[in-house]
């Protein structure tokens, strides 16, 4: 009776050291695979050097985030979402460009702002 316990116990405990070499040899398999792959990759690394780099590095497409001043004033404006925003900066814009063009010297002189601001002292 008891002889068939103890042979169900040692086909299970086989089975399990299957298992665990099986999968022992798969992950040393992975390892082994990802430990050339690296090899490989710090090859093309170390053939490249610093310019080549440099080079990979900017022939990438440019990105909106690259960009800076005018050009992304001009990349943000042609968004439909941004054209109101872009008309009325354009119009307050000229509009300020046009008052302070059109502004005389008699009539800056008579301003109380420019006498008390602007207008040099004596």
């Amino acid at each position: 009776g008891s002889s068939g316990v103890v042979c169900r116990l040692c086909v299970r405990s086989e089975s399990i050291l299957q298992i665990m070499s099986n999968d022992a040899a798969k992950a040393e398999e992975i390892n082994a695979y990802f430990q050339k792959r690296m090899e490989q990759s710090k090859k093309v690394w170390a053939g490249r050097g610093k310019e080549a780099q440099i080079a990979a590095h900017k022939a990438r497409p440019a990105s909106w985030r690259n960009l800076t001043g005018m050009s992304l004033m001009l990349h943000e404006i042609r968004h439909p979402g941004n054209r109101p925003f872009a008309w009325g900066l354009a119009t307050i814009a000229l509009g300020t460009l046009y008052v302070q063009t059109t502004i005389s010297k008699e009539t800056r002189d008579a301003s109380d702002y420019y006498k008390m601001y602007h207008a040099k002292k004596k």
